[in-house]
This record gives C-alpha cells, structure tokens and sequence, in this order.
C-alpha cells in the first residue's frame, strides 16, 4: 500500500485498463504506463470489428484524464496522432507514406540482402563507381 497521499500506479493502470476493455480495444496491441502525473500509450489503439472513430479516441482521453492523479497522457501511438492542448485534443489519423516504384529498387527504402560473388579492392568498386556516375552525366536517358 502507498503511505497517505499518494497513488498507487498500479491502482491507475488497472483504470486504464478498465477504460480500454469498456471501449472494446485490442489489449494485445497497446501498451500503457501511469508514472508520476502522467498516463503513457504506445504502440495500436484497435479494436477488433472495426476503426476508432476520432470522438471515441476522446472520449477515451476524456475518460483517462478524468482519472484521479492523472494530470497529462503522453500519446505515442502507431495509428493515431492525438495532440493535447489543455482540456481539448487534436486527433487526427497519421499520414501513410507512399513510396513511388521508382523507388522500389534493392537498397533503397527498406530492406535487401545483397551477395558478393567475388571480393575486390575497395578502390576498384570506387572507381566503377565513378566511372558510372560520369557515363550517367555523359549520356543522360
């Protein structure tokens, strides 16, 4: 038992998981933590049958920061971006990258395994290198 006075972190994640379940998320996707004064989610705020709606995330963050001792909720979720200003939020669904196919070439943007055949001189590659990027001047397409 905390001395009088104080919380019991415990007592406020057991809260917070009280308010996910009434809310029907997915508890295997988002992680939460209460230190200090603050409430802390990571990871997916998802629920099974369907998306969130953006006023049920603040319904959510309403339900949360009503919660005693808890003065701030810190978001760093994977699909949602929730800014907090005082008594209001901004929510808003991240922006997904686009990745154009010229960019889908091995080594760029995301992993590849490359296999060397042969070993050669670190300035032989550079060379070839070089000698690549002044044909490309040269003769551009």
């Amino acid at each position: 038992m905390p001395p009088e006075g104080q919380v019991s972190r415990y007592e406020v994640n057991r809260k917070v998981r009280m308010i996910f379940t009434r809310h029907d998320a997915d508890l295997s996707k988002i992680d939460y933590s209460f230190m200090g004064s603050s409430v802390y989610l990571y990871g997916d705020l998802v629920r099974p049958d369907r998306d969130y709606s953006t006023q049920e995330i603040e319904s959510i963050a309403r339900e949360i920061s009503a919660l005693p001792h808890v003065r701030n909720i810190q978001f760093e979720l994977n699909n949602w971006v929730i800014l907090s200003s005082g008594e209001s939020w901004q929510i808003n669904k991240p922006k997904k990258s686009v990745v154009l196919p010229s960019a889908r070439q091995p080594g760029a943007l995301g992993d590849s395994t490359i296999v060397i055949d042969k070993a050669e001189k670190l300035t032989d590659v550079l060379d070839d290198i070089e000698l690549n990027l002044n044909k490309d001047k040269e003769d551009p397409k």
